[in-house]
């Protein structure tokens, strides 16, 4: 808690009071409403962190007004949960409401003695120690107003390295894990008994704790935190409120700096947040015995009629929804005001004409910049093809690859054009003015042409990929050099080009040992375990990053080189890179403490060369690096990465995924299996009692529902997943990502299951439900299916997927079970993987938003540019990256 500030806005609460406000919001749609009300809530609790009376009266003030409102809508009592799951509960609001009681008592007295100048402050009293703790009414009321301190808070104390930490949970607990930060120490609750004084039990700490315990004189504050206390005072006979009263009343030799806090949540908050700085993320918290909670949760779904069905999520509900302008936002709430207020007066959902212009106007403008580009890239292409060039050759693919994202806006262009054409549509259906209609035919007409233009550039596409499928079989028809006359290794790597996709005999190897047989095409069967040979070790050399050397280069904004045909493994490494949790592991050298040496899978190798190779990519220095060593690691215990062909980024991050677990795989968990739910058991089972923190950042765990449609008997099986993959529906050019997610989510009929109570062959419903959600959530678009119609051919779905940059709801998708779990369900995108072109050509990128900069860049092989938000979303999309992790810098 900061000084409190001056008052500088009002003289009186009266005034205060006019400032609190709020309009009419009885037309305004629910979801605005919470967000709203929630944002309001975050920036009180800020303001008064920050040591700002008034602007945390009045933003509390307006949240109980905010919330007074939710309550008198009329959709109240269908949105009474989600009210509850956003806002908390009558107890967490109650809490809030003693906090503005708190403070308004403070400015009530800090007015009065603005009347009144010889009054001494409340804030000197609290810090400058002047009389005893004890001995004054106004700095109880300081110690209880500022008895709670945030995750996000302790952190940033944790950082400035101000602040000492207690942790009074017991001894064994402490052991299992607790805060890496040097000033935090265990006062075991073994030891801390009601009546004791704090000479007393400080005798009865180790030597380490009796030092740590001395500091409490000296640090800036200090903060008690146990497994999941969240109220201040807490709960009476706990050991963190004996310890809290030690400290306070019975601790005469010490002046404390700042009032005594404790961690809201406590550790089971704390390491949600930030388990990077623990030094066990995955443990968890003592279960409190509740029967009768365990007993609901083994009924998931009490009616068959709860579950929605596939059939009824049909591919007519996968219509386009309006257009969101993310590059400007007051326009698209506009938009979605004016639909709103539509939809209630019951009149069809379109936008005005004079929207429909700006929008197209903004659209033209950006879609004939990228003709532009297209067309003098194409000219090169077109070049090369006359001057009879090697389409395929490594000079030419940076080219190619810039003509494949190039086409992949056009994709979407058509797709945005279309969109104002059946917005115009449906305004023709409505009564218009000679103005408006002579408005509509201008629009018409740049519609019309905009479709010309969009049929010349797919000619213009399909005669490229008619050349260059000439140009491909003409290489499959080379004879291949022999191994004397080959190049060297280095010339090929040191391209910052790609290679041909072509097969492992065609190209060099990247180590002697790789002179084996062809390399097979990858497949896309999910269910398979990566595949390894246990025969191969990689031996210990010096690594080889290749740096080339840039000027003023932003830590984190490194390239990557590509080895040929490398984009797919480039773009989910420069995801993983900017997944802040992991790269601050890699950095700090964390995972050197967790690697798993008897792994016979990968020996560690794997997490070493990652974090070798996320150090070079955050010292900042260089344009850009190889991967190589990395590259020859993956390709030893994976056959299909070993050649030159392009593979599945999906693929590379799902084995990638499972080797980094097992070469961390160290953190033991010791759990009561008598005491353990249904799910608990099953994440047991699969982690073998060793867990990671791969594990904990990407690894969520599903639920599988299966109800018999005769007696409604109910049975569930557990099953971790470290990724989400969902299909894209049929028949849909554009389609939301929350559609994906419900088409996933719903319910299938199984014929043919053995019912455990009905002992017979029975028709049942089959439902997914996400048991327990990962910190980092990964989703991976099913973009390629074999079409039956050409020899299963895979064939890729080109559809534009919108996804949200910021809010992403989980709740509508969560067991019952973790429903009822204090975790965040909201999630923030940080990444996306694009794929642009076909199974026969395409190329990879990524987009990620940096966490120091706050801005989205980007990462095309070795080239690094910032990107605009709009620009986020794309029909190249196949891989969307996820955290409901609290932002953080990298300060390392």
């Amino acid at each position: 808690m900061a000084q409190l500030k001056k008052l500088y806005m009002s003289s009186n609460i009266e005034d205060l009071e006019k400032m609190t406000i709020i309009p009419d919001l009885r037309n305004t749609s629910m979801k605005i409403l919470l967000n709203t009300t929630r944002k309001l809530y975050v920036a009180a609790e800020e303001y008064r962190l920050d040591g700002d009376e008034e602007l945390a009266y009045i933003t509390y003030m307006k949240y109980f007004n905010m919330l007074t409102a939710i309550r008198k809508k009329s959709d109240y009592a269908i949105h009474k949960t989600t009210v509850r799951q956003m806002l908390g509960d009558t107890a967490s609001n109650r809490r809030i409401m003693d906090s503005l009681e708190l403070i308004s008592q403070s400015l009530l007295l800090r007015y009065e003695q603005l009347q009144c100048p010889v009054a001494e402050p409340i804030a000197s009293i609290v810090g400058n120690g002047q009389e005893p703790k004890s001995s004054t009414g106004e700095l109880a009321t300081n110690f209880a107003r500022l008895g709670l301190i945030t995750c996000e808070e302790l952190y940033r104390r944790m950082q400035e390295k101000s602040v000492l930490v207690m942790d009074c949970r017991s001894s064994a607990d402490y052991e299992v894990s607790h805060l890496t930060y040097f000033c935090a120490f265990n006062v075991p609750e073994e030891l801390i008994t009601p009546g004791m004084s704090a000479g007393r039990l400080q005798a009865r700490l180790s030597s380490t704790g009796k030092a740590a315990w001395a500091s409490r004189a000296v640090k800036d504050s200090v903060v008690l935190i146990d497994w999941n206390s969240k109220d201040s005072p807490p709960a009476a006979n706990t050991a963190i409120a004996t310890l809290l009263d030690i400290l306070k009343n019975w601790d005469p030799d010490v002046t404390y700096r700042a009032p005594i806090q404790l961690v809201e949540g406590g550790y089971e908050f704390f390491i949600m947040m930030y388990p990077t700085h623990c030094t066990n993320p995955s443990v968890q918290a003592p279960q409190q015995n509740n029967n009768d909670i365990e007993t609901i949760d083994d009924i998931e779904y009490p009616s068959i009629n709860d579950i929605t069905m596939k059939e009824d999520i049909s591919a007519k509900d996968f219509k386009p929804r309006p257009n969101i302008n993310r590059a400007s936002k007051p326009t698209a709430m506009r938009t979605y005001d004016q639909q709103g207020l539509n939809k209630a007066n019951g009149a069809p959902m379109t936008k005005p004409i004079a929207e429909i212009m700006r929008d197209q106007e903004e659209f033209l403008q950006r879609a004939e910049q990228n003709d532009v580009q297209l067309e003098s890239a194409s000219k090169m292409w077109k070049r090369q093809a006359i001057e009879g060039d090697d389409l395929n050759a490594v000079e030419n693919q940076e080219l190619r690859f810039r003509i494949l994202q190039l086409e992949s806006k056009a994709l979407d262009n058509v797709i945005e054009n279309n969109r104002l054409r059946d917005e115009l549509d449906r305004l023709k259906e409505e009564q218009l003015t000679a103005k408006e209609v002579e408005a509509t035919r201008n629009i018409e007409s740049k519609i019309k042409e905009r479709q010309r233009l969009d049929d010349q550039h797919e000619q213009e596409r399909l005669e490229r990929e008619r050349q260059l499928a000439i140009a491909r079989e003409a290489k499959k028809a080379y004879k291949s050099p022999t191994p004397a006359t080959r190049p060297p290794q280095h010339d090929l790597f040191d391209s910052l080009g790609s290679v041909p996709k072509v097969s492992g005999e065609d190209m060099p190897p990247i180590d002697p040992s790789y002179e084996s047989s062809r390399v097979e095409r990858p497949t896309f069967d999910r269910a398979m375990k990566p595949q390894h040979r246990t025969e191969e070790r990689p031996v210990q050399r010096v690594r080889d990053f290749s740096p080339v050397a840039g000027h003023n280069v932003g830590r984190g904004l490194t390239g990557l080189k590509n080895l040929g045909n490398t984009c797919y493994m480039n773009s989910i490494l420069q995801c993983l890179s900017n997944t802040v949790q992991l790269t601050e592991y890699c950095i700090s050298d964390k995972y050197k403490d967790y690697i798993s040496r008897s792994n016979s899978r990968t020996n560690g190798h794997v997490i070493e060369e990652v974090a070798a190779l996320i150090k070079e990519l955050w010292n900042g220095q260089y344009k850009c690096v190889a991967s190589r060593d990395l590259r020859y690691i993956v390709g030893q215990y994976q056959q299909i990465f070993r050649g030159f062909d392009q593979q599945d980024s999906h693929e590379f991050l799902t084995i990638l995924m499972d080797w980094l677990h097992s070469d961390l795989q160290t953190l033991r968990v010791a759990r009561q299996r008598e005491t353990m739910s249904a799910s608990e058991k099953a994440w047991l089972e699969f982690t073998k009692a060793k867990e990671s923190m791969i594990l904990h950042l990407f690894y969520g765990q599903m639920k599988s529902t299966v109800k018999c449609v005769a007696c409604h008997k109910e049975s569930a099986t557990y099953e971790c997943f470290s990724n989400l993959s969902l299909e894209l529906p049929p028949n849909s050019n554009v389609c939301q990502l929350s559609q994906c997610m419900d088409m996933y989510f719903s319910g299938e009929r199984i014929h043919g299951w053995n019912c455990p109570n009905c002992k017979t062959k029975r028709d049942a419903i089959k439902k997914l439900d996400i048991s327990k959600l990962p910190p980092v959530l990964v989703v991976h678009l099913k973009r390629f299916y074999a079409d039956p119609s050409n020899s299963c051919a895979y064939i890729k779905k080109q559809n534009y997927l919108r996804f949200p940059l910021e809010n992403l709801e989980m709740n509508p998708y969560i067991a019952r079970a973790e429903s009822r779990a204090g975790t965040p369900k909201t999630y923030q995108l940080y990444a996306v993987s694009n794929h642009y072109g076909s199974m026969e050509g395409g190329h990879y990128t990524a987009f990620c938003k940096s966490a120091n900069y706050g801005k989205w860049f980007k990462f095309d092989d070795q080239i690094v540019t910032t990107l605009d938000t709009s620009n986020v979303v794309s029909s190249a999309a196949y891989i969307l990256f996820y955290t409901r992790l609290p932002p953080m810098q990298l300060s390392l």
